[in-house]
Formats: C-alpha cells, structure tokens, sequence
C-alpha cells in the first residue's frame, strides 16, 4: 500500500524551485478564474479574514510574499482605502503570476509586484510592518527557511500571517471535502488551465502532506513568532495562523 501511494504523488513534491516556477508559470492565465470558481468563491472571504488578522495601520508598509496573481495584496490595499493609506509590496518568483498581478494595478497608490523568492527575499531586516502569505507558503522548498525569512523581513512587533489549507476533520464536511480535492477538483482544474504538469494533482498531493494546524504554529513559533495563534476557516479546510515577530 505504501510503494502505491509512492508511486503515485506527484513528481513535485519536492518542490524544486524551477519545476513550480514553471508550473505557476504555465497555469497563471486560467489562476484566478479557477481559484474563484473551485472555491466557489469562498478564497475571496478566505483572504479578508487574513486581512483582518493582519491588523493593518495607517502609513503601515506590508508584504504579500509568494503573492501569485496578488489577490491578498489587492485585499489589503482596499482594506486601507483613504482612511488608512498603505504601502503594499507583493513577491513572487513566478514571472507569469507577477505579470497577471500587475495588470490588476489601479494605478496610483496600487500595490507594487517584484521577482523574489520567499527562501531569499529582496528585502533588508525589518523592512515591513508586517507580511502574509495566502495559499503560497506550502510551495516552498524550505517551509522552516521561509518563515525565518519572513520574521526577518518584519519588524520586531510586526504580525507574520499565514493563510493554508489544513487537514479538515468535521464529520459531514470532512469526507464530502476529501471527495472534492482528491476526484472533482484535481481533473476539472487539470484540464480548463491545460497544465501538462497536472498542477491540481499536485494541489491536491501538497495538500495531503502539509502540518496541521498546532504543527503549523509550532513551526512558526521556532522562526521567531509568539502569541502564536491560529482558527479554522468555514468550511474547516482552510487555516489562518498569525504571530508577532519578537
């Protein structure tokens, strides 16, 4: 049983930087539209929570890091709006995800979209007011490495949120979810983005093996955050953990 499940993950898994460049790459113009409608809308609430854990103030400098198509950057920056103007900053190290990202911009006051790489960001110590990461932080190579990097980034006090999926456990919700993710989701995704990578599969797969929610704080904690805290999101596959950098 276990050389069967082996055989099947997804060569990915070991999320070497050029394959999910090139896998984010070749999904990004299709990226929005699936995330919207195979959470049937739900990514959209899912990131103003994180938003809100965020606790954004005014003249605040925050970072979107592993922003993709830049969805939470663009969530923050409304969340500011004139009352409370922010400086957003959106990495990535998808080209094609950041070029999808800038062409959402409003112009003036819009979040800004650089290359970077969340194992090594383009940033001096304590640049930014605070960071977060929705549904990106499970593609990095180093999950340890990445959250250093972004308690580095962050200035003492600052907040480090991370939005994810996490195993779902409720007892109608569960089974239903596991359906979805592991038959529907993976073969309608695959095949309306045309990824020859099967990218869905791999959602699907990176999913199965990522912490849970007190292992996922745990691991926050030891990159440098306290008053680590974390909730489930409706429907309970979805996780928001936020911390204050020490």
């Amino acid at each position: 049983m276990g050389s069967s499940l082996v055989s099947a993950a997804h060569p990915y898994l070991d999320k070497e930087q050029r394959k999910i460049q090139g896998l984010f790459d070749s999904i990004a113009p299709r990226y929005d539209f699936l995330n919207h409608a195979l959470s049937f809308e739900l990514d959209r609430w899912w990131r103003r929570k994180a938003v809100v854990e965020l606790r954004p103030r005014a003249g605040g400098v925050y970072l979107d890091a592993c922003c993709g198509t830049g969805d939470l950057a663009f969530a923050l920056e409304r969340a500011g709006g004139r009352e409370l103007p922010l400086r957003v900053i959106g990495a990535d190290f998808s080209l094609g995800m950041l070029r999808r990202a800038a062409r959402k911009g409003s112009g003036a006051g819009s979040p800004r979209f650089l290359a970077g790489d969340t194992l090594r960001l383009p940033f001096a110590d304590r640049s930014f007011d605070g960071a977060a990461v929705a549904f990106g932080i499970r593609n990095v190579q180093d999950l340890d490495g990445g959250l250093r990097e972004l308690a580095r980034v962050v200035r003492p006090g600052g907040r480090v949120v991370i939005l994810e999926f996490t195993p779902i456990s409720v007892p109608v919700f569960g089974p239903l979810f596991n359906f979805y993710l592991e038959r529907i989701l993976p073969r309608i995704g695959n095949c309306i983005s045309g990824s020859g990578e099967r990218a869905y599969s791999y959602l699907n797969d990176s999913i199965r093996r990522w912490p849970d929610g007190e292992a996922l704080a745990d691991r926050l904690r030891g990159a440098g955050m306290c008053a680590v805290r974390w909730r489930k999101l409706f429907p309970g596959n979805v996780a928001v953990h936020a911390g204050i950098r020490r």
